[in-house]
């Protein structure tokens, strides 16, 4: 994990210090700032990847199972900007300026670097698939603003903009469901595994309410699948209309989602817990021109902070918890379960 860092690290510190020269180059007033904005934005990149650097170093980020197979692509991106880089940058005609800010982007738009950006955390992540969007459209502009040879002006932009779309969409099937466009198991366990580890070092409580849809096979078995499909993507809804917006919420698999709830104790999680459950019960199911009422049982547990409770032991009691939901009568949420007594019982 730090070779993959460490090259993100290099990677955009060439890339600013290119952009740097191509500003420095250039005569076109409006080139040169879009060159020096290109370059700032390189050097938050490189902010970006260190700080994430650090985290790792403490122990607050967690190592990816392909970690050899992203290192080796790191490396392979690495040379290949290499090669395109020129040792003088100061002798480049601007269509020669902007060939070459087009082949940097079209590089740094590798899926692997929105695989590295999942490890952040959710208001960093953000923060960074926005800033980068601005960013590569900010090329492609200049690109079809600036650039003489209008043909390849034109194929440049539709490159660069086909990468772009293309990294968003590769990223999001690897931590996405594609039935409710919500984070998978995958994405959810990341980002659990991460908060648990800045909980124990920083004394900051996170819970996590499991959720299953009452009764969807009766749902499924009356209705038809499309049905239950479109009640699991209410049901998405609902969910996410009643968490807070520091708050995640991915399907879990089957008719089960999670809600991942930083800075949530045991009395701040239950009041998520029920204001989830009244949101999907106020959210009817329209079934082949029919209002369907769903309801969902939900259970939770919750980390105090300043202990190692493991993602697996916190799921386990929030299990219990949802299983006691069940066994009450379902269309409710049961009291969350404590980490520590979750760890115990393994």
């Amino acid at each position: 994990m730090r070779e993959i860092l460490e090259l993100a690290v290099a990677l955009d510190e060439t890339a600013a210090r290119v952009y740097d020269e191509l500003m420095t180059s250039c005569a076109d007033d409006d080139l040169r700032e879009v060159f020096s904005q290109m370059g700032r934005e390189e050097k938050e990149h490189v902010r970006w990847w260190s700080d994430l650097l650090d985290a790792w170093k403490d122990g607050l980020v967690p190592d990816i199972a392909d970690e050899h197979d992203l290192a080796a692509k790191m490396k392979q991106i690495e040379s290949e900007v290499m090669s395109a880089v020129p040792a003088d940058c100061s002798q480049l005609t601007k269509n020669q300026m902007l060939d070459l800010a087009a082949h940097l982007e079209f590089y740094m738009l590798d899926p692997v670097f929105g695989e590295l950006s999942d490890l952040m955390q959710p208001g960093g992540r953000i923060e960074v698939r926005e800033a980068y969007s601005r960013h590569v459209l900010r090329v492609i502009g200049a690109i079809e603003r600036h650039h003489t040879e209008a043909g390849l002006a034109s194929f440049l932009a539709r490159v660069l903009t086909r990468a772009y779309r293309d990294q968003q969409r590769l990223s999001a099937l690897a931590m996405r469901d594609q039935l409710t466009g919500l984070y998978n198991r995958r994405g959810l366990l990341g980002h659990l595994t991460q908060w648990l580890s800045w909980s124990a070092r920083y004394n900051r409580p996170v819970g996590i309410a499991l959720i299953d849809v009452d009764y969807f096979k009766v749902i499924n078995d009356t209705w038809g699948h499309p049905s239950g499909d479109v009640a699991l993507r209410t049901v998405a809804n609902a969910i996410e209309g009643a968490i807070r917006t520091s708050d995640m919420v991915g399907r879990f698999g089957g008719d089960e989602f999670l809600v991942l709830a930083p800075e949530s104790d045991d009395t701040e999680l239950a009041s998520l817990m029920e204001r989830i459950v009244e949101a999907v019960r106020q959210t009817p199911v329209t079934a082949k021109g029919e209002s369907l009422t769903t309801s969902v049982s939900v259970g939770g547990s919750w980390a105090p902070g300043g202990t190692e409770v493991s993602a697996e032991a916190l799921i386990a009691a929030a299990d219990r918890s949802l299983y006691a939901a069940k066994n009450a009568g379902r269309d409710r949420a049961s009291a969350p379960l404590p980490g520590a007594a979750a760890a115990a019982a393994l």
